[in-house]
């Protein structure tokens, strides 16, 4: 019998819940993260000890030194990405998502500039070659969002503008990255400058992921 997690809205359970969405169910996917929208944050960090967004920041700051450059938080949920950036010195951070309840905690917090409301299995319709960095953490993940995005959101970036990410490991070879990542690569339009299996949780006690550092190449 499935197990039915609105019964219990423990950390554990709602993260269950994140992991067991089906791509093909957009409905189900927003009703998570209105429901969970406010309580995100707690539920996240006090909860699960979720580390991922201060190692992306960490990461993006020790991959670009210019401080003025414009970010875009991609799946940026209630902004706890895009506020480690910010800590980071990072001056301008724009977010994007599909929850617009969770968008809505980030612009009240302060975390972001610009918001928004887009699905990442969609056109996005957004301008190109606008920014320097993409960052995006535990939105490559069960259920979210694949492989198949990578080229439009290449497209956002600036020639030699990097994405800094992470992909659950669960998902690098299902969900398309691998072979994904190895076309953009061939064809001569990015290049994986770094790869490294980390842990997405402090309380980890293996690796659940990859750490992405991807270069849109100069045509």
């Amino acid at each position: 019998m499935a197990k039915n997690y609105e019964l219990e809205d423990t950390p554990e359970h709602l993260l269950a819940r994140a992991y067991a969405l089906r791509g093909n169910d957009p409905d189900e996917t927003r009703k998570l993260y209105s429901d969970w929208a406010e309580t995100y944050d707690q539920t996240m960090l006090d909860g699960l000890s979720y580390s991922s967004p201060r190692r992306i920041a960490a990461l993006a700051a020790v991959t670009e030194a210019r401080r003025d450059v414009r970010v875009l938080d991609v799946g940026c949920g209630t902004g706890l990405l895009a506020s480690c950036i910010r800590t980071q010195g990072f001056k301008r951070v724009d977010g994007l998502d599909y929850s617009a309840p969770m968008l809505a905690v980030a612009q009240r917090e302060g975390r972001i500039d610009e918001a928004f409301l887009r699905d990442l299995n969609e056109r996005l319709e957004m301008e190109t070659e606008y920014y320097d960095l993409l960052v995006s953490t535990g939105t490559f993940t069960h259920g979210h969002v694949q492989a198949g995005c990578l080229p439009e959101l290449l497209e956002l970036l600036v020639p030699e503008g990097r994405l800094i990410c992470t992909v659950h490991r669960d998902i690098w070879d299902e969900g398309g990255f691998s072979n994904g990542l190895r076309a953009l690569t061939e064809a001569g339009v990015a290049v994986v400058r770094s790869r490294e299996a980390g842990c997405l949780f402090a309380d980890e006690d293996e690796p659940s992921g990859w750490y992405l550092v991807v270069e849109k190449l100069a045509c």
